[in-house]
C-alpha cells in the first residue's frame, strides 16, 4: 500500500500544533519562533512534504489581488551615501519610484532605511524587526563594498539592485551595463561617429565590474570604429578630473564621448574650450541626467519593479537569508537619441 502523502494537517497532528503554525513555519514567518520553525521544517523534510503548486499559485494570487492592505513592510536599504546624496539624482529617484509603486501595487508598505544611522548590526536588525520589515532591497552603494557584517540577514528576504555590493551575494537586478555600452556605440556609429571614447572614473568603472570598459574594448577591437583608449580618471566617485579629461580630449580627438558624471558643467566647460569642429558629442550612460539630452536610459523604474516582484516571490516561498546560488536579472536599456544633428548635448549648470 502506498504511503500516504504528507499534508499540513498530518504534520500539524504529528507535531501537536495547528496547521496554520506549520504553514507559517514552512514559510519562515517571524511570528513563529526560530526553534519551532526549525523543528517543523525538519519534520516536513523527513516526511517528504511538498507544497501543492496549484494551491501555492492560488494563494499567491489571492494575496496579490485581494483587498488592498499592507500585508507586511519591505524597505530599501541605503548605505555609504552622504545624507544629501542618498536619493539625489535621477537614477536613484526613478529607482525609488519603481520600488515604492510596485510595493504598493502588491500590497506592501515601503520605506527607506539608512544603515549608516545605526551603529551596530544588532541595532539595525532590531529596528527592521520592530518596524515589521520582512523584505529588503539593497540600494546602490556609493563605493564597491560589503554589507555582510552590517545585519543579521537570516531573518529577511533580500534582493539587491546594487552591482556595487560585493557581499553578501543576493539575487540581484541591475542594468545590462555591457549591452548598454554596445547599444550606445551602435547608435553612435549609425549616426556617423567613428572615434567613440569612454570617459569615467576608475571608481565608477569598478562599481559596474568593468562592464562598461569591457563594452568599449569590444567596440575598439571588433566594432568597426577607430580604437580610442578610454579615460579612467583618478577622480573619486562620479567625478572626472578636469586636467585629465582635457588632456585626453586633445590626445584622442574623439567625435563622441560616452560618460556618466554628476558634474556636467565640467564636461561642457572643457569641451567648449576646443575649436567648434573638434567638439565631440557628449553621451550619457544614465539618461536622462543633469545637462544630458541623449544616451542610454537604464530604465530604473523597471529595475525597481522587477526587484519588488522577485522579493515578493521570495516572501511567498518563505525564502530568507543568503541564497546558496544567487541569480542575476539584467534589464536592457534604451537608446535615447536626443536632438537630431546636435554635437554636444551638455550644458553648464
Amino acid at each position: 500500500m502506498a504511503e500516504k502523502r504528507a499534508t499540513l494537517r498530518s504534520l500539524a497532528a504529528e507535531a501537536g500544533v495547528s496547521a496554520m503554525t506549520v504553514s507559517l513555519a514552512l514559510r519562515n514567518r517571524p511570528e513563529i519562533s526560530a526553534a519551532v520553525r526549525r523543528r517543523l521544517q525538519r519534520l516536513a523534510e523527513a516526511r517528504g512534504y511538498q507544497a501543492d503548486p496549484i494551491v501555492t499559485r492560488l494563494m499567491h494570487r489571492l494575496r496579490a489581488h485581494g483587498p488592498q492592505r499592507f500585508r507586511s513592510v519591505v524597505c530599501g536599504l541605503a548605505a555609504h551615501w552622504p545624507r544629501e546624496l542618498r536619493i539625489r539624482g535621477h537614477y536613484l529617484e526613478r529607482l525609488h519610484a519603481g520600488l515604492s509603486a510596485q510595493a504598493a501595487h502588491l500590497g506592501y508598505g515601503f520605506e527607506l532605511i539608512n544603515a549608516d544611522e545605526y551603529p551596530t548590526p544588532r541595532r539595525l536588525t532590531q529596528v527592521l524587526s520592530s518596524r515589521g520589515i520582512e523584505g529588503i532591497v539593497v540600494l546602490p552603494l556609493r563605493e564597491p563594498g560589503s554589507l555582510a557584517d552590517r545585519l543579521d540577514w537570516s531573518g529577511f528576504a533580500t534582493v539587491s539592485v546594487a552591482s556595487s555590493l560585493l557581499a553578501p551575494a543576493f539575487h540581484h537586478v541591475t542594468p545590462h551595463h555591457f549591452d548598454n555600452m554596445l547599444r550606445a556605440c551602435t547608435a553612435l556609429r549609425a549616426e556617423g561617429c567613428r572615434r567613440i571614447g569612454l570617459a569615467i572614473s576608475r571608481n565608477w568603472d569598478a562599481r559596474v565590474h568593468h562592464r562598461w570598459t569591457g563594452g568599449i574594448a569590444w567596440q575598439n577591437q571588433f566594432g568597426g570604429t577607430e580604437p580610442i583608449a578610454p579615460l579612467l580618471s583618478t577622480a573619486p566617485g562620479l567625478l572626472l578630473d578636469a586636467d585629465e579629461f582635457s588632456a585626453w580630449l586633445r590626445r584622442e580627438k574623439p567625435d563622441a564621448v560616452i560618460s556618466d558624471t554628476w558634474d556636467p558643467a565640467l564636461l561642457a566647460a572643457t569641451v567648449e574650450r576646443l575649436p567648434p569642429h573638434r567638439r565631440p558629442r557628449i553621451v550619457s550612460l544614465n539618461y536622462p541626467g543633469p545637462g544630458a539630452s541623449c544616451g542610454i536610459d537604464q530604465r530604473a523604474e523597471e529595475i525597481g519593479r522587477t526587484a519588488i516582484n522577485i522579493l515578493a516571490a521570495l516572501l511567498a516561498r518563505g525564502e530568507r537569508g543568503i541564497p546558496d546560488s544567487a541569480h542575476a536579472t539584467l534589464v536592457e536599456g534604451r537608446w535615447q537619441p536626443g536632438r537630431p544633428g546636435s554635437r554636444s548635448h551638455v550644458q553648464p549648470r
